[in-house]
């Protein structure tokens, strides 16, 4: 193995290990930022709760759209909330499913992850002749249409899309992570009507990456996500700077620079939830700049990607036992809590549970490796909790 493929697998491994989340000229020690969160312009499901850069599912008005792949490809299906089963996203009389001319078949150039369903429509990513493009599916499979073109791409699932109004904002998440020269990073904003595109937002920096971008209301959240690696010591050094973007002024502005690994918010009563690497689980008013802790890291949980249900809060530690020294693993868990802070419970995950999507308020959903969806019903998220496989047609 090569130099540089060995160093960009270190520097995935960061990311997704920090959330999925360059030196920068800026000053610490800033006092945090209040921020009023307007109302959308339009009343839309923009599915924030999904965990925003490995966004392998995504849900529609009766179901889920999720994405299974093998050495051939990656097949399109979809789980029937009523039912509880899987089918493939294909609308062809008599067709078996089984192989590349089924309308839920996609080849390698689309790439495993991500997959959106917005305004009646599926979206996947795909990359053709080193550009990555965003293509419009029809919901049962049976047309697709390129939108846009992204970024330059070779292959690397590093695509991440928020969707507000009738417009995409999309960033790569590994962005210049694995190089040391300056490189620009940016928010880009495609128009979905007519494929036209601009800068939304736009950095320069050494080991770069945008990360972990939300709508919540008329903002759209982000982090910038920096580092420096000390080869000796195996150590990773990460700062996280959390940012938000006005749609309607078109302005950006740091809301903190804690370090905060993950995020989330709170629309109804205007509140941030925040994880610290290394110190814990904040809480305060966007309108506000006091914060209150409500978890204090320890020997379980010391980094977090989070999301929110609009009745509990979850954290997932990933199974970093260090902040820093990411060869020292402990036990994946997922914490439960409210939003007090008060753990409610605690979801044991092995190495066969796989990839955390977390969920909506209905269900948690998990894929293992092959794309294998697996879930937990939520009405038991506080008692006896089951995983459950979703069955496959």
């Amino acid at each position: 193995m090569s130099k540089k493929k060995l160093f960009m697998i270190i520097i995935v491994a960061v990311i997704c290990v920090a959330a999925l989340s360059v030196a920068l000229v800026m000053v610490r020690g800033k006092k945090e930022k209040s921020i009023n969160l307007g109302k959308s312009s339009e009343e839309t499901d923009e599915q924030s709760y999904w965990n925003p850069d490995i966004h392998g599912i995504a849900k529609s008005e009766d179901g889920y759209y999720y994405l299974t792949y093998d050495i051939d490809g990656t097949t399109l299906r979809y789980f029937d909330d009523t039912a509880k089963k899987s089918i493939a996203v294909c609308a062809k009389p008599d067709c078996t499913h089984d192989s590349s001319d089924c309308n839920a078949f996609y080849s390698m150039d689309y790439l495993s992850t991500p997959v959106y369903y917005y305004k009646g429509y599926i979206y996947m990513v795909r990359v053709d002749a080193g550009m990555a493009k965003v293509v419009r599916i029809q919901k049962d499979g049976s047309k697709r249409e390129d939108v846009a073109e992204l970024f330059a791409n070779d292959g690397v699932t590093s695509i991440s899309m928020v969707f507000h109004g009738d417009c995409i904002y999309a960033y790569d998440h590994l962005g210049h992570t694995a190089s040391d020269e300056v490189g620009k990073e940016v928010i880009k904003k495609i128009d979905l009507k007519t494929g036209q595109s601009e800068e939304a937002f736009s950095y320069e920096g050494k080991n770069a990456a945008i990360s972990g971008a939300r709508s919540f209301g008329d903002k759209l959240f982000f982090k910038i996500f920096t580092y420096s690696l000390d080869r000796d010591k195996h150590e990773i050094n990460e700062s996280f700077l959390l940012y938000c973007y006005d749609y309607n002024t078109g302005e950006a502005s740091m809301i903190s620079d804690k370090n905060i690994s993950d995020y989330y918010v709170d629309e109804d009563n205007g509140i941030l939830f925040y994880f610290v690497i290394g110190k814990g689980l904040y809480s305060r008013k966007l309108n506000d700049t006091e914060s209150t802790l409500l978890y204090k890291v320890d020997e379980t949980i010391v980094r977090a990607t989070m999301s929110y249900d609009g009745n509990y809060l979850y954290m997932s530690n990933g199974g970093a036992g260090s902040a820093t020294d990411y060869s020292r693993k402990i036990e994946r868990k997922i914490f439960v809590l409210k939003t007090d802070g008060t753990v409610v419970n605690t979801i044991a995950l092995d190495k066969n549970s796989g990839t955390a999507y977390f969920g909506d308020d209905r269900y948690m959903f998990f894929a293992k490796t092959g794309g294998e969806l697996v879930y937990i019903d939520k009405k038991d998220i506080l008692g006896n909790y089951e995983f459950k496989k979703a069955e496959v047609n």
